[in-house]
């Protein structure tokens, strides 16, 4: 505990707290106009009322601030003794640091309560967990530590950069502590980082089988943060490099082509056609780097004929130009990178302009049409799909269909409830009660789901009219049977035509292969 016997005014400037002065405590500057506390100026005078450089009053201001002895620092003394600027930039900013007999007075200067919130997007977490960790890097190779880290340590700056607002713990270390320091260090920065993402803690005692699958079913970030909460990762170099592949893999997608087929068919029973696709493919080879983007969407209109295939085609049109004109034409350019939260949010706002094209002519024509949408972003092997409805988009891998999607309907919500099995969504009476779709508001929920492909794998997407009639298993063995995506759709149709063919019928199979020549 810090209970020196300092003067209440500090170099006859600033006034220090009655009792304990250890940690940070809060001093008075009597002369703010030698310094203003909002730009730095030091061309005021005394007797200013407002800075003459930015106009801010110059009344007396409260900072945070240490109070150690020279022999002795730590926390925010230490931050003036450190060369690198851009590591003096990450901790606490000192405003002012004053010497009066044996103790030294550091000021901190305070941008008010912009603290991070959680939860962080991966992406967030990986940049801010670099940033940090370079931090831990650059202080274990000039024998210093951080201590502990809260949220609470971390503040947020007008640009967006985040700095310590704290750094209470920093200290210099002994070679014989250095080991058990720089591991609490990074205990540290994990606990923060599973903070930030509310990512759940899996330590336990594991056979060498249970954690292979743990590691399976937690990869990326989690995987790394408890492999350094069980001392797998040992040094802030190592963590940063480990960090710094993750943001890079996470920004790189690997490029597959993508062969597309897609056919639809009015089917046995209607007389009109009300389902609407769509595929869009782009191909770029520029100096031997390969770009392959994809945009697949399937919507089933709703609503009578003149109004169904109308409610569907104003989705399918209006979600492709949503994502045409704000990412196409820049995710063509080789140096743009792959953010998975930018693009779910894209796919999101697609999916929101389709329903809003749909509410808007519903209420214009005055009928009640409406439409499901299922659509898929892919971006090299990243796939991003959104939906509203009971169209559904599958993954295809290892001769397994998986459903992506996840139906609005009543059955699907009575096979959620237990009340019903898998299979009765099939057979019963209330099957085709949709209870989510675009038109119905002007508000909807979009779910949004990320799923990651490989050579060999393919996605289906499809309506109704094509996963009632075939079932799974049924479509798992046509998908088995040929190579052809256009000769699978054919197949996929005339089975669910063979099977009553009850509702019109769209879909579209997307497969996945290597590169030629491996551009």
């Amino acid at each position: 505990m810090m209970n020196q016997s300092a003067p209440n005014l500090f170099a006859d400037r600033y006034v220090l707290p009655e009792g304990d002065r250890s940690g940070t405590i809060s001093v008075v500057d009597t002369m703010p106009w030698q310094r203003c506390w909002a730009c730095g100026s030091l061309s005021n005078e005394a007797g200013d009322a407002f800075c003459n450089d930015c106009g801010a009053a110059l009344d007396e201001r409260s900072y945070r601030a240490t109070l150690t002895t020279p022999d002795a620092l730590i926390g925010p003394a230490l931050v003036p003794t450190i060369d690198a600027e851009e590591v003096r930039l990450l901790l606490p900013e000192v405003v002012a640091q004053v010497a009066e007999d044996d103790l030294v007075l550091t000021l901190l200067h305070d941008h008010g309560p912009t603290t991070l919130a959680a939860p962080l997007d991966e992406f967030a977490a990986l940049d801010l967990g670099m940033t940090l960790a370079r931090l831990l890097v650059y202080l274990h190779d000039h024998a210093l530590v951080l201590g502990s880290l809260a949220m609470t340590d971390l503040e947020v700056m007008p640009s967006g950069r985040v700095r310590l607002r704290d750094a209470a713990g920093l200290r210099r270390v002994e070679a014989d502590q250095a080991s058990a320091a720089v591991r609490t260090d990074l205990m540290a920065l994990a606990e923060l980082l599973e903070q930030l993402t509310v990512t759940p803690r899996t330590t336990r005692r594991l056979s060498e089988e249970a954690a292979a699958a743990a590691e399976a079913e937690q990869p990326g970030l989690p995987l790394l943060l408890r492999q350094v909460r069980t001392g797998e990762c040992t040094n802030a170099l190592t963590l940063l490099t480990r960090l710094e592949a993750m943001r890079a893999e996470r920004a790189l997608p690997v490029c597959l082509r993508q062969i597309v087929g897609a056919a639809t068919h009015v089917g046995i029973v209607r007389d009109h056609n009300e389902d609407s696709y769509l595929t869009l493919q782009l191909a770029a080879n520029n100096n031997s780097s390969f770009q392959a983007i994809g945009l697949y969407l399937v919507s089933d209109g709703m609503g009578g004929h003149a109004a169904g295939e109308l409610a569907s085609g104003l989705a399918m049109r209006a979600a492709a130009q949503l994502v045409m004109q704000a990412y196409l034409a820049q995710a063509l350019d080789p140096e743009h990178g792959y953010n998975q939260v930018e693009v779910g949010e894209l796919v999101r706002r697609a999916v929101l302009a389709a329903n809003e094209a749909v509410v808007n002519e519903a209420r214009a024509q005055g009928n009640d049409m409406g439409a499901t949408l299922t659509m898929a972003l892919v971006v090299g092997d990243r796939v991003t799909v959104g939906n509203v409805g009971d169209s559904r988009t599958y993954r295809y891998h290892e001769g397994r269909l998986i459903r992506i999607s996840k139906d609005h309907s009543l059955v699907q919500r009575l096979v959620d409830l237990g009340q019903i099995a898998d299979q009765d969504i099939y057979t019963h009476p209330q099957r085709n009660a949709v209870l989510r779709s675009l038109g119905d508001r002007r508000e909807v929920e979009v779910d949004i789901f990320h799923e990651r492909v490989r050579a060999g794998d393919a996605l289906l997407l499809c309506s109704d009219g094509q996963w009632e009639m075939t079932h799974d298993p049924e479509m798992e063995l046509l998908l088995a049977a040929d190579d052809d995506p256009h000769v699978i759709c054919e197949r996929l149709i005339a089975a669910a035509n063979r099977a009553g063919g009850e509702d019109n019928i769209a879909s579209i199979l997307v497969r996945f292969a290597d590169i030629p020549g491996g551009i």
